[in-house]
């Protein structure tokens, strides 16, 4: 499967860019401290919020990539744009997320269901005194970190950290790289438009899975399957099983 792969080109020259601008602070996972388990019930309510992030009143993205070409993904690396969570002044931050991700096997069969596998996996993340709100169906997330916890250092190294771990917990996935955006809410719109791509090409490929609605005159993907030579093959094969 590459039909992620000229998009995480894309990503990484806007990843590029911002870093010769100086714009992009670096860590690594090996250097960032173990955090705490949430255990079952970890409820950050209102009151005990130190900041929130992504809210609806502001600007929030969050979506990742896959690929079977690891060498495309800076394993372990994770990267900010803008002021990390224990440098925001107003309680409140725009949030932006990509997560890149390098495996194996791939392919156009199981990438809906590995990518909603990956999807479902942040639920499983589980940090004390953080906690995500809502996910949306629109590529946003909100989550909370507590007074407590931003008091402790809590951090998007923290967070990078313990994403890239949950998800090589899964054995197709060998390289995990994590950028975090949260300078203002026009960052954060700027790689929103990745991941609209991204939802173009899963959106097309669960409606290929599906025979029944194989109807490509009136398919609002076709434009997607006539551009990236894997989902047009796959649109053929499956026109000549029906």
């Amino acid at each position: 499967m590459t039909f992620f792969d000229d998009l995480i080109k894309e990503i990484r020259e806007f990843i590029e860019h911002l870093n010769n601008k100086g714009q992009i602070r670096t860590f690594h996972e090996r250097n960032v401290t173990p955090w705490a388990s949430g255990g079952k019930r970890n409820i950050v309510l209102k009151s005990d919020m130190g900041v929130e992030l992504g809210n609806p009143s502001d600007e929030s993205t969050s979506f990742l990539v896959c690929t079977n070409r690891v060498d495309l993904v800076q394993d372990s690396v994770i990267r900010l744009e803008g002021p990390d969570i224990g440098e925001c002044k107003n309680r409140h931050l725009p949030f932006g997320k990509i997560v890149l991700i390098g495996g194996r096997g791939f392919h156009e069969e199981n990438c809906c269901e590995r990518y909603r596998e990956m999807e479902l996996l942040r639920y499983d993340l589980s940090l004390k005194g953080y906690m995500i709100k809502a996910v949306s169906q629109v590529m946003r997330e909100w989550s909370r970190v507590s007074k407590k916890a931003v008091s402790d250092r809590f951090s998007f190294s923290t967070l990078g950290g313990a994403l890239i771990n949950l998800y090589k917990s899964l054995e197709y996935i060998d390289a995990v790289e994590v950028l975090f955006v949260s300078s203002s809410p026009e960052a954060v719109r700027r790689i929103r438009g990745f991941g609209e791509q991204v939802m173009r090409y899963i959106g097309a490929m669960r409606k290929l899975s599906e025979p029944h609605l194989l109807d490509c005159d009136s398919c609002e993907y076709r434009d997607v399957c006539d551009d990236v030579g894997e989902l047009r093959a796959m649109r053929n094969t499956m026109k000549k099983t029906i």
